[in-house]
């Protein structure tokens, strides 16, 4: 047991010394490219041919050389406990953030299904009402037809003076 601990131990040491190399070396190569870049310039400006590319250029080497800095600094700097504190703040904020849209996507998908379930009552309730216009209107026209039958055959005037 106390041996794979170790193991593990040494691999996480192992790995973190390959990371630090990593910007070590990265970190360094920067330093390199900026102090070769500022060389370069000052040869150009001897000669009166410096531009604005050189100036740039330089800027963005040292842009790269701050980052692989502040990189290499990471390694060395322990976390402090504000630091800790706010990482789980954003950590829960994020959660929060997370379950709030799940909570609206799942109000948004109700919506939907409620508004489609009425679109589709309502199409089916106009429908039943022009069948049932349709119908009176049918209904209708027997009953005016029926009439005329009626008031053909018998003679109403001779019907209510007997």
């Amino acid at each position: 047991m106390n041996q794979l601990k170790n193991a593990k131990s040494f691999r996480h040491f192992a790995r973190h010394l390959l990371l630090v190399n990593k910007v070590y070396v990265g970190r360094d190569k920067a330093r390199q490219e900026v102090d070769a870049h500022i060389e370069r310039m000052r040869k150009s400006i001897m000669r009166m041919s410096l531009t604005y590319s050189d100036v740039d250029k330089l800027k963005h080497k040292i842009d790269k050389l701050v980052d692989m800095e502040r990189r290499y600094a990471k390694f060395f700097k322990p976390e402090d406990s504000e630091i800790k504190r706010l990482k789980n703040s954003t950590i829960a904020l994020e959660q929060e953030l997370k379950n709030e849209r799940e909570e609206k996507f799942k109000i948004l998908n109700e919506n939907n299904a409620k508004i489609s379930q009425l679109t589709e009552s309502l199409a089916n309730i106009k429908n039943q009402m022009k069948y049932l216009q349709l119908e009176k209107a049918k209904r209708h026209h027997r009953l005016k037809a029926l009439e005329s039958k009626i008031k053909e055959k018998v003679d109403v005037h001779s019907y209510y003076h007997h």
